[in-house]
């Protein structure tokens, strides 16, 4: 149910942002965040864009799959190794909708061809790795669980998120609403591979 609502919710943004319903968001919350970012908010940017980049991206989740792995939690593994899919279904939601990025903001895919902007893959890409690496650590390390501590551990995931955001939007690559529909997009592969693992491990 709730993967479902989340598609929905980032493909109803995508409708609304093809209808440029979304612009007056778009532009005050972009001027705020570029009003605010100076060179040295933009290196460290930077830097942390790059555990969105595609490449170092996939080491990261294979290396996790791989050491889950070896651990014996081979289903957790299997998520980690799935993680690509992700990615696959934020490029298939990119060509739907077509979207342009933002004024100099121009890229291209890995094809040559036009790198469209709604939704951010940086951003589903980091939903996406930091959802599982705090879902499998909760889950596997019990005194994780503990009152603060999980907590504190979701309030992460949603720092690096929301940073990664600021982050694509300070760097003119992203509109406001592309970071909050992979955002949306990011929550509904998390929500399906939580309701997946529990059908195949036999969980209620």
């Amino acid at each position: 149910l709730v993967a479902a609502a989340a598609l929905l919710a980032c493909l109803g943004l995508g409708v609304l942002v093809s209808m440029d319903a979304t612009r007056a968001f778009d532009d005050g919350v972009s001027a705020a965040i570029l009003a605010g970012h100076s060179s040295t908010l933009a290196r460290l940017a930077a830097t942390w864009e790059t555990i969105g980049d595609l490449v170092p991206w996939v080491l990261i989740s294979w290396l996790a799959a791989l050491a889950l792995f070896v651990s014996g939690r081979r289903w957790a593994a299997l998520w980690f190794f799935a993680a690509i899919t992700a990615d696959g279904a934020a490029a298939l939601v990119k060509i739907l909708f077509a979207l342009p990025r933002p004024p100099g903001g121009d890229l291209l895919d890995l094809w040559g061809g036009p790198s469209y902007a709604y939704p951010s893959g940086h951003v589903a890409r980091t939903v996406v790795l930091l959802g599982l690496l705090a879902w499998v650590a909760l889950r596997e390390v019990p005194r994780l669980r503990r009152p603060f501590v999980a907590p504190s551990i979701v309030l992460l995931v949603v720092v690096g998120v929301a940073l990664m955001g600021i982050a694509r939007i300070g760097a003119g690559e992203h509109w406001p609403s592309d970071v909050l529909g992979a955002a949306l997009l990011g929550v509904a592969w998390l929500a399906l591979v939580m309701w997946l693992d529990r059908r195949v491990r036999g969980h209620p």
